[in-house]
C-alpha cells in the first residue's frame, strides 16, 4: 500500500477478518492457506506468532477498527478478502455470509478484482 499505511490495530483487525474467512467453511484449503500467509505477509503480521480471535468477538475485537478506516485502506483490505475467497476456486455460502456480514457491517467497498 502506498498512500497510506495500516496502522497495528489496522492490521491485527484486518489479520484477523482475514483469518476467519479462511475458516469460515470450518477448513482452510491449501490455496487458502497460502492466500492468507501472501496477506498477512502483505501487511507485515507475523504469520508464526498471530493468534486469531474468534470470528463471534470480530465484532468487538475488529469491526470499529476496520469502520474507522480511509475509504482506500478499506479497498486494499476488500481486495485482500476477494483473492482469499477465491483463492481455493470456491466461494461457498459460509464465505459469502461472512464476507457480506463485512461490507455491511464495516463499511467496506465490494472490490471483485
Amino acid at each position: 500500500m502506498t498512500e497510506e499505511s495500516f496502522t497495528d490495530n489496522e492490521k491485527t483487525a484486518i489479520a484477523n477478518v482475514l483469518y476467519n474467512l479462511a475458516y469460515a467453511d470450518f477448513n482452510a484449503h491449501e490455496g487458502e492457506d497460502e492466500c492468507l500467509k501472501a496477506c498477512l505477509d502483505e501487511l507485515g503480521v507475523d504469520a508464526t506468532g498471530f493468534v486469531p480471535v474468534e470470528r463471534n468477538m470480530l465484532h468487538v475485537k475488529a469491526y470499529e477498527t476496520l469502520k474507522r478506516m480511509s475509504k482506500s485502506k478499506k479497498t486494499v483490505f476488500s481486495r485482500m478478502m476477494t483473492r482469499l475467497s477465491r483463492a481455493d476456486g470456491h466461494f461457498g455460502p459460509r464465505e459469502q455470509a461472512f464476507v457480506k456480514e463485512i461490507l455491511i457491517m464495516c463499511d467496506v467497498p465490494f472490490v471483485h478484482r
